[in-house]
């Protein structure tokens, strides 16, 4: 039974793997306070508006914990000689779409996860370091195949044009036009420019690659010690 079982259970693996590590590397970065950082001196955030360092940070922070709890709309109030809400009904509204997404994303991120641990130790169950450590780059290789023109075809987007490739993600994503901003404006564009979220996709994607290159390292290590 096993035997049978087995090529189906590889084949999961394949199609499991890379989803699974890429939403790791998308909860890494976008969880990450130094991206924030990044952002607000790489793109002159506090200048643009005009709001300091600390406020900015008490911001990304907020839509942080927002994102995984169990509130319905984001509310950031900034408090200096007059409080008021920095964002308006709109972007609001836009987060919800974006929160909905997000968190499907890192449940994804969870049960994938889960799933692949189990099949991992069902094929590795009982076998030599040698054979765990071909079979792993096997995986990881095969599962680079099966998504790689998926994979290639974003990045050619993102290096050719990717003005366009952010607006047809967001169309792709999202069923109404609540992520039609003016960057003029809106803080959530002023504070979040389209810079930013071309640098963020590079730290996951990078991050991504760095993840499976550690791991056939650390394969090819234990392989050698053991």
């Amino acid at each position: 039974m096993y035997k049978k079982t087995s090529p189906f259970l590889k084949i999961l693996t394949y199609i499991l793997w890379v989803p699974v590590i890429l939403s790791i590397s998308f909860e890494i970065i976008t969880f990450s306070d130094w991206i924030y950082s990044y952002n607000w001196s790489r793109n002159n955030i506090s200048n643009n508006t005009g709001l300091s360092i600390s406020e900015l940070n008490h911001s990304s922070n907020s839509i942080k914990d927002y994102f995984k709890n169990d509130i319905e709309k984001l509310q950031i109030v900034i408090t200096n000689n007059n409080d008021y809400h920095l964002f308006k009904e709109r972007e609001i509204d836009h987060m919800v779409d974006v929160k909905n997404i997000i968190q499907s994303t890192l449940l994804f991120e969870k049960v994938g996860g889960a799933i692949l641990i189990i099949f991992l130790i069902m094929l590795f169950y009982n076998k030599k370091l040698k054979t765990i450590e071909e079979n792993l780059r096997g995986i990881i290789l095969k599962s680079f195949f099966l998504w790689g023109s998926f994979l290639s075809i974003i990045i050619f987007g993102m290096i050719v044009n990717f003005n366009y490739t952010f607006i047809l993600f967001h169309k792709l994503l999202f069923r109404n036009d609540l992520w039609i901003l003016n960057p003029r404006t809106d803080f959530l564009l002023m504070m979040f420019p389209q810079r930013f979220f071309l640098e963020i996709a590079i730290g996951i994607l990078l991050l991504f690659l760095l993840i499976n290159i550690f791991i056939l390292i650390l394969g090819r290590i234990i392989r050698a010690k053991f």
